[in-house]
């Protein structure tokens, strides 16, 4: 399964917030967009999965374009956006937030995936008949990702999924987003703290203004040349 994007432009009225971007997700990776608040990292994101409509370039799945594809047939075609903040149903249970997830599956299946997310993220069983708004933040986090698990995604795309976070969680749901790339899936993050986030990367992306800026492995990114791009937003 792979992901393409290629010489993405995103407006809003006049403001060009995205240009020309080209990025790629293939499965069992994780490709990380660094990049500081208004780089356009997140309005990548929502285009790629359906919520923006994009002036130009291509949203590719698999061979097949998807630009301007609404979010339900991003989801249909299996790609699922984890929002930045959550987004969970706070009097909801752990449970019903997983199954609102699955709603486009069969009940036997809900209950297989269900007990599949269970098994990935071990805390969320424990967790499973409790109200999802007394979770903390980052028990919350893997709610997020247990639910866009529930679809079956192929495309996982991650907006700032460490942000109000506690340092001491950061790492733990960054082994999370870790974990599900490891199942075949594709991840597609964006995250302003480059320290956390570069444990777990395998291709990374620097996006400044709208543009990227830079492209490597991670294991060539120096924190110190992220540093120089992005500023001190990079290391917090």
């Amino acid at each position: 399964m792979m992901l393409e994007i290629n010489d993405l432009e995103v407006h809003y009225g006049a403001v060009r917030a995205v240009r020309g971007v080209s990025l790629v997700a293939a499965a069992g990776r994780v490709a990380l967009v660094l990049g500081a608040n208004g780089a356009g990292k997140s309005s990548t994101l929502r285009t790629a999965a359906g919520f923006l409509h994009g002036e130009s370039g291509s949203i590719v799945v698999d061979g097949e374009e998807m630009r301007g594809k609404r979010a339900h047939a991003m989801v249909r075609r299996g790609v699922v956006l984890v929002p930045e903040g959550r987004k969970i149903f706070a009097p909801l249970t752990v449970e019903e937030n997983l199954r609102l997830g699955g709603y486009r599956a069969s009940r036997r299946d809900v209950s297989r995936a269900i007990g599949e997310v269970y098994e990935q993220f071990p805390i969320l069983g424990e967790r499973r008949k409790g109200m999802a708004g007394l979770l903390s933040g980052g028990e919350q986090q893997m709610l997020a990702f247990g639910r866009a698990l529930m679809s079956k995604p192929r495309v996982m795309l991650m907006d700032e999924p460490s942000m109000g976070l506690a340092p001491s969680i950061v790492q733990t749901v960054m082994d999370g987003a870790r974990s599900i790339a490891d199942s075949g899936v594709a991840v597609l993050m964006v995250e302003q703290n480059a320290e956390a986030a570069l444990r777990i990367a395998d291709d990374v992306s620097v996006m400044t203004r709208g543009s990227i800026t830079w492209t490597g492995v991670a294991a060539e990114a120096s924190l110190h040349a992220v540093h120089a791009v992005l500023g001190d937003t990079a290391l917090e």
